[in-house]
């Protein structure tokens, strides 16, 4: 019988596991996932060493957004281990001095005790306009952030802040997905695409309608994207 295919996922900033709840139930049989959820250490490093000691001695790749820092981290620390690496709405690069200052806003902001209400603000550039009609995506979405809490995002705001360039490490070695949502403002599918074509071998895929949150909003497109990266029958 054939051992299922091992897949780690890494959730991104304001995320619990919940994030991918969706593209779990879409899945094929044929893939065990584990979604880690980052403690609130304050360097992407440490949590990609915790994350190593909970999977399995071979396993596939996701980080979606900051998890992108993450799983990065843990390609760098145990590259021997990483089958093949996805990136979901996120990108390699250090970040640049303007990213940097909002970092430090963001910060006086949960400080202020703003955290929820700067969460709630960027709502609109976070989801595609279809999704802000979508009550029951907002609805997860706010008891995600509930859960996860300022605590844990100033913890991880300070870990995004002072992560390297990792670019060097997209060498072509192993699968290699970059996913971006059609609409995300963050990430957009033009700068990603632009970085994925350095990368030998890259699989490309544009799911939508989706803004930033594409595993929430489009689950089920991740979910196929995940599989054909992985070369699993869905």
């Amino acid at each position: 019988m054939t051992e299922p295919a091992q897949l780690a996922l890494v959730p991104g900033l304001n995320n619990t596991r919940a994030v991918f709840d969706g593209v779990l139930a879409a899945l094929p049989a044929a893939v065990q996932a584990t979604v880690l959820d980052n403690p609130p250490l304050e360097t992407v490093e440490a949590i990609a060493a915790a994350h190593l000691g909970a999977l399995p001695e071979r396993f596939w790749l996701a980080g979606f957004s900051f998890g992108g820092y993450v799983a990065l981290a843990m390609l760098e620390q145990a590259p021997e281990r990483v089958q093949g690496i996805a990136l979901l709405c996120t990108a390699p690069f250090a970040d640049s001095p303007a990213a940097a200052q909002k970092r430090i806003a963001a910060l006086q902001a949960v400080a202020q005790g703003r955290y929820f209400e700067m969460v709630e603000a960027a709502t609109a550039n976070t989801l595609h306009p279809d999704s802000l009609t979508n009550a029951a995506l907002l609805q997860a979405r706010q008891a995600m952030v509930r859960d996860y809490g300022p605590g844990r995002y100033a913890a991880h705001v300070r870990a995004t802040a002072a992560r390297p360039d990792r670019a060097r490490l997209l060498d072509g070695g192993r699968p290699t997905l970059v996913l971006a949502g059609s609409h995300d403002q963050l990430f957009t599918p033009d700068a990603l695409a632009t970085y994925a074509a350095r990368i030998p071998g890259a699989q490309q895929r544009v799911v939508g309608p989706a803004g930033h949150l594409a595993p929430m909003e489009q689950p089920q497109a991740v979910a196929r994207a995940l599989a054909l990266w992985m070369g699993v029958a869905g």
